[in-house]
């Protein structure tokens, strides 16, 4: 019962016996949620999306998407980290070819392609991966290109430039969202309430969960802006974070900070409640194995379509 959501494990073997421990020894009988970064394609690898990005052409960017979800599906997984969708305009910046370069309008387009292709129709079918968009916000922007480093910008800028590709992905459906590892004007994104709740859930609607990136949580440590892993939790909750990738933030320390009056029950449970409102749509409550079927794996890997 100490883990919700995995990374980084693959195969309808490995997942349908973690998955039975999950829903068959632990107390609630919650399903896992099975991530994986699935980028540009699974089995069936596709140009980066960079190089997808310069056909200019979002329906077959779409299709490449639908095959990736569809192969990643067939393996088991529930959850792609897909689409990247931060405007980069520094070449030294080392992740530009995850994401579709520096032009907003284009950024939209992708990513409303690359959502609907992962997505699909039905979040509950048996070919559809939930997508989550990354890196939220301004992660290409960091000084220098220097990877988690510090973004510094005005509020016009962030808007007019690099906040449009996440609304579009928000907007065509998808139900995750990921926190960068920079900070944003002197706060980290993983701990940024401005970001998580007043842009995100308040204007924009957003009614799935966060999800911050690989122990972004405990990084706000390094950045100086907490204190140790349990101030960084803290912080994290309290902006809105649902979920705490890899980390073991919330693992170790929710429960003494809310022992210690510093989070209540209530931020709890509307982080559980977003996370278990999308294990819902996904169908995982009326069939956690829905993608563990291992003849379904072999038939669509590499299939001719």
């Amino acid at each position: 019962g100490n883990c919700g959501n995995v990374f980084n494990v693959m195969s309808v073997a490995q997942i349908q016996k973690l998955q039975k421990i999950s829903v068959e020894q632990t107390r609630l009988h919650i399903p896992l949620l099975f991530g994986y970064d699935v980028i540009h394609g699974y089995k069936t690898i596709f140009p980066i999306c960079l190089g997808e990005t310069a056909t200019w052409n979002p329906s077959l960017v779409q299709s490449s998407a639908r095959v990736a979800a569809t192969e990643g599906a067939a393996a088991g997984l529930d959850w792609t980290f897909a689409p990247m969708v931060d405007i980069a305009r520094d070449p030294r910046w080392g992740r530009i070819s995850e994401g579709a370069g520096e032009d907003p309008f284009l950024g939209c387009e992708m990513a409303r392609a690359r959502v609907r292709g992962i997505q699909g129709t039905n979040l509950a079918a048996p070919d559809t991966l939930l997508a989550c968009v990354k890196h939220y916000a301004a992660y290409g922007s960091v000084q220098a290109g220097r990877d988690y480093n510090v973004v510094d910008m005005s509020e016009r800028t962030l808007r007019e430039v690099y906040l449009p590709p996440y609304r579009a992905a928000i907007d065509a459906g998808a139900l995750s969202v990921m926190t960068s590892f920079n900070e944003l004007n002197g706060t980290p994104a993983t701990a940024n309430a401005f970001l998580l709740q007043r842009v995100l859930r308040d204007e924009w609607g957003f009614r799935g969960f966060v999800v911050t990136d690989y122990t972004s949580i405990n990084e706000m440590v390094t950045h100086g802006s907490a204190v140790d892993d349990a101030d960084a939790a803290r912080q994290a909750l309290a902006a809105g974070v649902d979920m705490d990738m890899q980390g073991g933030a919330y693992l170790n320390h929710l429960k003494s900070l809310l022992a210690s009056g510093k989070i209540t029950e209530k931020q709890i449970n509307a982080a559980a409640k977003r996370v278990l409102e999308t294990k819902f749509r996904l169908g995982l409550f009326d069939n956690p194995y829905r993608h563990c079927d291992a003849q379904r794996e072999s038939r669509l890997f590499y299939a001719k379509e």
